[in-house]
């Protein structure tokens, strides 16, 4: 027979051991996990500048924006953002891909011990590239503002926004980014956006020429700033510029890589061009303005997305240049981090913005239900740029213009042949069959590869 209690004594003992143990196992996980922090630290803090960066200028913005929609501004704000739409695109043209091939040069440095000579030959031929393309850019801008512009603003914003193209030409921000130092060129890059918001602050209550003037000299104000600020903190980490001679080779390359690379980028932005002319012609003024604005939210939140894989680039790049693992569990997993803040923002988004859309008395009520309706392209849209970001990382520019290109027609296309009849809500079923098609493409391209 057992003594009484004997059997509740050992059963406390196994159970005090069970907690005992359980907690040596929380208390592991929580070393590991504040190790890991540590480890990620610089990476951690370039995250938090870039949306620092993001919050400061777009966020700026934004509450210009705000206040603007609120006080029925319609017709500037529509002026606005189609004209700084088309500038911002000018930009991403003039930059041709430098950014990432730029950023994946100086971050292979360590693996291939490339010298810093060889970087600067690269990046004197890639700035040939980009002040040729700002040129032409230029030319055919000019030929707009006196051959076919109609209005006082579009001449003299296209006029005084040409020269932060041309100045856009030398930027450091692949440079930057190669470095680990992304953090610093979100907030370099800041500077342009907080100058443009001040300029469209200063334009509410003036006419349309001087509206036009003041925020096309905010725009090349505001690159020249960001310019300064980035060259300032690449010669206090000793890569002052160097002129190197440029060859006909290192052209050729640069022009084929940055051609290619384009396609990560403007097939999306002439995506959303072609959205805001489809508003203009078929919904007008006040549906387009609130289109910008409710775009926006969802852009905003892909921006901070891309700050994530934008810090974590570097590091992909020598994964995959080391691993040699080209899988689709293991891209995704290297960008985890990314992929949670995908799904985070997708329904922190969509709550609040719902909620919002639910009180009909509310001066933004219109506004918050077109922003609930954009929500499903943060997630697409995220995958999307993973996969890109994969195959920028294995140099695989190609694919990368032959994915974006299709997606892009197709997705044009949908917005095209719905506007009519769904309305602002043709253009997220257009955006969602981009980026989908876009993520089926790579992922075979992946698969034949793995």
């Amino acid at each position: 027979m057992f003594e009484p209690g004997a059997a509740g004594s050992n059963s406390s003992e196994s159970t005090s051991g069970l907690a005992a143990s359980q907690l040596m196992l929380a208390r592991r996980w929580i070393v590991a996990w504040l190790r890991s922090a540590y480890g990620r630290s610089p990476q951690i803090v370039n995250i938090g500048l870039l949306i620092a960066g993001l919050g400061l200028g777009q966020g700026t913005i934004f509450i210009v924006q705000t206040a603007l929609v609120a006080a029925g501004k319609y017709e500037l704000l529509a002026a606005f953002g189609t004209h700084y739409s088309f500038a911002i695109l000018g930009i991403i043209l003039v930059d041709a891909g430098a950014s990432t091939t730029l950023a994946r040069v100086v971050a292979r440095l360590s693996v291939e011990r490339k010298s810093h000579d060889e970087v600067w030959q690269i990046f004197c031929e890639t700035s040939a590239i980009r002040l040729l393309t700002a040129s032409l850019i230029g030319a055919a801008a000019a030929v707009y503002v006196f051959g076919f512009a109609s209005d006082g603003f579009s001449r003299w914003y296209v006029t005084l926004a040409l020269p932060g193209l041309l100045l856009w030409a030398v930027n450091g921000v692949g440079l930057l980014d190669g470095l680990r130092l992304s953090g610093v060129s979100g907030i370099t890059g800041s500077a342009a956006y907080v100058i443009t918001a001040i300029g469209l602050a200063l334009a509410a209550h003036r006419s349309t020429e001087a509206a036009g003037a003041i925020l096309g000299g905010a725009f090349s104000i505001g690159y020249l700033v960001t310019l300064g600020a980035q060259w300032i903190t690449l010669g206090r980490k000793g890569w002052f510029p160097q002129l190197r001679k440029i060859t006909r080779a290192g052209l050729a390359r640069s022009l084929k890589d940055g051609g290619a690379l384009l396609f990560q980028l403007v097939p999306g932005q002439i995506t959303m061009r072609v959205q805001l002319v489809l508003s203009t012609v078929y919904l007008g003024a006040e549906t387009t303005a609130l289109f910008i604005y409710a775009k926006q939210i969802a852009t905003a939140s892909t921006q901070i997305i891309g700050f994530v894989l934008r810090v974590e680039f570097p590091g992909l790049v020598e994964k995959l240049a080391v691993a040699g693992k080209h899988d689709l569990a293991s891209i995704l997993g290297a960008q985890r981090m990314a992929l949670y803040c995908a799904v985070i923002f997708t329904v922190g988004v969509t709550g609040i913005s719902g909620i919002a859309a639910a009180v009909p008395d509310f001066s933004l009520h219109r506004a918050a239900t077109i922003i609930a309706s954009f929500t499903p392209t943060i997630l697409s849209q995220s995958l999307l740029l993973m996969m890109i970001q994969a195959l920028a990382a294995l140099g695989a520019y190609g694919v990368i213009a032959k994915a974006l290109a299709i997606s892009s027609a197709l997705g044009m296309m949908v917005s095209y042949m719905l506007v009519s009849t769904l309305d602002v809500y043709a253009f997220v079923l257009g955006e969602v069959t981009y980026n989908l098609v876009g993520f089926y493409i790579v992922y075979r391209y992946l698969r034949r590869l793995s």
